[in-house]
């Protein structure tokens, strides 16, 4: 049976890998590759930018990957602790209510039985959650490319910013709230 106390675990586990995760990403924001670029001469200045441009792309959206994969790992690690055993969405899936949702829905719903869930009034941060998920899976099917994800009037940065802070809150708001 899950206690309070490894709730608490599970989450600061995550809370310290989402702080990995974003230390990365101040990294990324302060380092230009430019300088190695150069020092092989086979690109000018337009493509050397163009370059970095699209590797710092990829790096964005494989730091969304790895953020919803935190994520994911909390949400089955929980599962485990109350349930005893892995997550099947497979078997999940027989059920009636779960045919026509995603894993993480799944998982949510099953979670909530035993009383993990958002707390009262943060239940739009388990929708913000779903559209980061949303966001990895258009990543993965187009080529990878962050700029496809990128609204009109926003920027790579924002739009990555916008993501963390969802999962952030939503690990955040998400409480064990079993009766005593």
């Amino acid at each position: 049976m899950l206690t309070k106390e490894d709730f608490k675990k599970v989450k600061k586990q995550a809370k310290l890998e989402i702080a990995l995760l974003e230390q990365e990403y101040q990294e990324i924001l302060q380092n230009v590759d430019s300088t190695l670029y150069e020092k092989y001469g086979i690109l000018d200045k337009e493509e050397t930018r163009e370059l970095t441009r699209k590797r710092k792309n990829r790096r964005y959206a494989s730091l969304v990957i790895e953020l919803c994969a935190i994520i994911e790992q909390m949400l089955h690690q929980l599962y485990r602790d109350v349930y005893q055993k892995k997550f099947n969405s497979t078997q999940l899936m027989k059920t009636p209510a779960y045919r026509a949702r995603s894993n993480m829905e799944i998982i949510q719903a099953e979670l909530s039985k035993e009383f993990i869930a958002l707390e009262p009034e943060k239940e739009n941060f388990a929708e913000a959650l779903s559209l980061v998920f949303q966001t990895r899976n258009k990543l993965v099917h187009d080529n990878f490319s962050f700029v496809t994800i990128v609204k009109d009037g926003s920027n790579e940065e924002e739009t990555f910013e916008a993501l963390l802070h969802s999962v952030k809150k939503y690990r955040k708001h998400l409480k064990y709230n079993r009766p005593e």
